[in-house]
């Protein structure tokens, strides 16, 4: 009786987890995928949000220094929003996330490596997003945004 009951009851904890079919890394990548749908149609309010009260981020060009807690952040992104022209389109690629017990790190490019050689040199994205739960968010905590310039290739 005793192993049924316990039975019952794993399975009545569990079984919201498994309707809803989220893990911890899915509800990490939400919020990235927040993140990028935000940062795509600079909604700035919805980007910020998906940061954590005392976040950093290293943003790719322009500003040297971290950005501390989300008034800078919303700073930083405003700054950036105010240079388009409109709405852009993000896609990552070879998205990369690892899980260590409350902690995701989730990297990516935002273009492939290019496969042949190069005329011009080229710049290179990529990200770097760390999050944690906070309540029943998972939150970025750092964002590293660099820039890397690929050389011209040599003939």
């Amino acid at each position: 009786m005793r192993t049924a009951v316990a039975a019952l009851v794993v399975l009545l904890a569990t079984t919201p987890a498994l309707a809803q079919g989220t893990t911890s890394r899915d509800r990490a990548m939400e919020t990235v995928q927040t993140f990028i749908r935000a940062n795509e149609t600079a909604n700035l309010e919805l980007i910020v949000s998906t940061f954590d009260d005392a976040a950093t981020v290293f943003f790719p060009g322009g500003q040297a220094q971290r950005a501390n807690g989300k008034d800078e952040i919303r700073e930083g992104f405003a700054g950036l929003f105010t240079q388009r022209t409109g709405a852009i389109a993000i896609t990552p690629r070879d998205v990369s996330i690892q899980m260590f017990g409350d902690l995701a790190i989730v990297t990516a490019h935002l273009s492939d490596l290019p496969t042949t050689p190069l005329r011009e040199p080229m710049t290179f994205s990529r990200r770097t997003f760390v999050l944690r739960p906070v309540g029943d968010r998972w939150l970025i905590v750092h964002l590293h945004a660099s820039n890397y310039l690929l050389p011209a290739t040599k003939n």
